[in-house]
């Protein structure tokens, strides 16, 4: 089965990828699988890219795939001392960048079926590599079609990076639908836009056809209400997408995110952990030759977010990574980041905790804004949270850490604190 050989067949002369038709594309795959084969890649073998969202990229992912290869995405921000090392973990036959194609020996065995091997951008030092089947991309990427009301001629933007699953799975939609992914920002006719939501604090997308705008990625503090939004919750372990719902009110400090799409169960541990499984789960993480399953005797997946479950469905509180104790009480620090990001002229921000000598950890907020007025946004915060979540600090900063368009937190919590903003270390004579 090739998505698209036969989008090609049934839709030659539509458009593809970018001002490329489904025809052309699939000649393009035709001849980066030719030239892969040239090279000694095989089935089960592994090919790594390092190139922006183009025809050719979007042809890579099915020339693999078509010899049985799995396809490994390397991000266009990759610094270039990092890019042999990645290589190395992924054991690639062959490695395509914008100087061309090149092969290289390989120490562990193949795998099957064919995949893409994804990087996660997950709170561990050392990035996990995801293996998805292509057939748990497909059930994933299928029921979306209607979610999204998505239809032959449309035409989503590919703004997402193709080594970001949420990339992958606009190129998949797009052929499943004969539609089109659009490179230009500026093309009038985009009916879809895939969005985190630091893209809508920059600007917010105006198309005259939209009817579709997709956000998630990361905390949800708001929304353009006014506009045809879609609130969703995904994973890269999920092939992307997990949940949605279209224009959701806010409950309490979270908007619901509905119930599954089809090929997905979600149930909550008894911690509040959020648990996935389904026929679009992944294979499970590839570490020197193998794929280890991190998954329960049930096939149930630990996503280490935390959430609550309600008549209106899912909604989504944060990561067990982040939370810590504060006085005996559990903080989670994308609560009080949401209460801050309604607050007017609050751009960015990120909560971290800080050691207190009598109270264990106390908040500290770091927050870009338009304006600076500490005192003034504690204040405003009392309406929205306990006095104990409040945070001991606000820092204002020009800029965040990011890895790509979101913040990186963890980049954040190993900062030295005290030392980084000149803050005075608490005493114990300190409370909240």
């Amino acid at each position: 089965m090739c998505l698209l050989k036969d989008a090609a067949a049934d839709a030659p002369s539509t458009t593809a990828v970018g001002t490329t038709s489904y025809r052309e594309l699939d000649a393009i795959a035709d001849r980066h699988a030719r030239r892969l084969l040239d090279l000694g890649v095989r089935s089960g073998d592994r090919v790594a890219f390092l190139l922006p969202p183009s025809p050719e990229s979007a042809a890579l992912f099915f020339a693999a795939w078509r010899i049985g290869a799995s396809i490994c995405p390397l991000s266009p921000r990759t610094p270039q001392p990092l890019i042999e090392s990645l290589l190395a973990r992924l054991d690639a036959a062959a490695y395509v960048d914008e100087s061309g194609a090149s092969a290289r020996s390989t120490r562990f065995p193949q795998i099957q079926p064919p995949s893409a091997l994804l990087f996660t951008s997950g709170s561990t030092s050392l990035p996990k590599i995801a293996v998805l089947s292509l057939e748990s991309l497909i059930a994933n990427a299928i029921p979306a079609l209607d979610w999204f009301n998505l239809r032959p001629n449309d035409r989503w933007l590919l703004n997402l990076p193709l080594c970001h699953v949420a990339g992958i799975g606009i190129l998949l939609r797009c052929i499943l639908a004969k539609a089109a992914a659009v490179l230009d920002p500026s093309d009038p006719g985009i009916t879809h836009v895939s969005a985190v939501p630091t893209q809508l604090y920059r600007a917010t997308p105006v198309y005259p056809r939209l009817r579709c705008l997709l956000i998630g990625g990361a905390p949800i503090p708001s929304y353009p209400q006014k506009l045809p939004c879609f609130l969703t919750y995904g994973l890269t372990e999920t092939g992307s997408l997990v949940a949605a719902k279209r224009n959701p009110p806010k409950i309490d400090d979270a908007y619901p995110l509905g119930f599954p799409l089809p090929h997905r169960e979600i149930r909550l541990a008894p911690d509040g952990e959020i648990l996935v499984r389904g026929d679009c789960l992944f294979q499970g993480y590839w570490k020197e030759g193998c794929i280890e399953k991190p998954f329960d005797a049930d096939g149930w997946f630990a996503t280490k977010d935390t959430g609550r479950i309600s008549s209106e469905g899912l909604s989504i509180l944060g990561r067990k990574d982040w939370q810590f104790i504060s006085g005996g009480e559990n903080i989670q620090p994308e609560e009080i980041e949401n209460a801050l990001l309604s607050l007017p002229g609050v751009l960015e921000a990120v909560v971290v905790p800080r050691d207190h000598p009598e109270f264990g950890k106390r908040p500290i907020a770091l927050v870009r804004s338009l304006h600076s007025d500490e005192a003034l946004l504690k204040t405003r915060l009392l309406d929205a949270l306990p006095k104990f979540k409040i945070p001991d600090r606000i820092v204002f900063v020009h800029e965040l850490p990011k890895t790509g368009l979101k913040i990186n937190r963890k980049a954040i919590f190993e900062m030295d604190i005290n030392k980084t903003f000149n803050l005075h270390a608490f005493s114990s004579s300190q409370s909240s």
